[in-house]
């Protein structure tokens, strides 16, 4: 037992219960300081992912777009600033508790930690409130890249630039097509040689083994490569407006009449694909 006079027995618990008061404070406004986790929830995260514009789209969609990124950056950088408060705010009550706890032992007064309280609890509650802020500002800036999908101006010169390097990929994958599909016919010819070269007429391959090999119609040699050739050829060779993109890429004031048009022709039994299950405009 301390071997202390009555005064200084009287200061120290005082003083003990003014520390463990501070202490018990602190922790209270830790936990009122709001989480990070608490306010960059999943569907604010959600705003920073997802972008709708590639890289045709005019300027101002790239531009809006850095914007919510540099936005939800700050938010992750604040989230982060949050934690490291939050640990040393836990380093403010293990010491405060510590120094406390060594006073008593001494008889001495506990040393005020108010203002280490103080400063701990100023700094997590302002990096919550910026932080609160910052995701305002992220969703201001998510807003304003949506309200460009709502631009026609934009939209309509996002689908022209579209439109024009749409009708060059489709020019360039004809020109491509035209090349590999020789070469793949080519070599599917060869290979056919080559296999009745070594198996049939060299007899390369004993029967016991060979009847164990999955090589007839398989490799270069299976059907499925043929319709694969034959389906991308129909594409490449496809004069219905509807299935080349050519409909698409009318100009918008004539594609509503031509839709007119083209719906008339079809319609019949079986030809009314809002009422297939499931479909729809996307």
């Amino acid at each position: 037992m301390l071997e202390l006079a009555p005064g200084n027995v009287r200061i120290a618990l005082e003083s003990a219960d003014s520390a463990k008061r501070q202490i018990a404070e602190l922790a209270g406004k830790v936990n009122r300081a709001k989480h990070p986790d608490d306010i960059l929830t999943d569907s604010v995260i959600a705003l920073a992912s997802g972008p709708l514009h590639c890289d045709l789209a005019p300027a101002v969609a790239g531009d809006r777009w850095e914007k919510v990124i540099a936005a939800y950056e700050d938010c992750e950088s604040l989230a982060d600033r949050w934690n490291e408060l939050e640990a040393e705010a836990e380093n403010v009550r293990v010491n405060a508790v510590r120094k406390g706890a060594e006073a008593l032992r001494a008889g001495k007064k506990a040393p005020s930690v108010a203002a280490a309280i103080l400063d701990a609890e100023t700094a997590l509650e302002s990096c919550s409130f910026v932080l609160t802020e910052s995701v305002a500002e992220l969703r201001k800036a998510r807003t304003a890249y949506n309200a460009l999908w709502r631009d026609r101006k934009f939209l309509t010169e996002y689908r022209d630039s579209v439109i024009a390097d749409f009708k060059v990929k489709r020019a360039e994958a004809a020109k491509a097509f035209g090349a590999i599909a020789g070469a793949v016919g080519e070599t599917r010819r060869r290979y056919g040689t080559l296999h009745d070269l070594t198996v049939n007429f060299l007899d390369a391959i004993p029967d016991e083994s060979y009847q164990y090999l999955p090589m007839r119609g398989t490799g270069w040699a299976q059907a499925d490569l043929s319709a694969s050739l034959d389906l991308l050829r129909q594409q490449v060779n496809e004069n219905d407006p509807l299935f080349s993109g050519d409909f698409l890429t009318m100009p918008l004031d004539e594609i509503a009449g031509v839709a007119e048009e083209l719906a008339e022709g079809r319609k019949g039994p079986g030809e009314n694909h809002w009422a297939v299950e499931g479909w729809s405009r996307s």
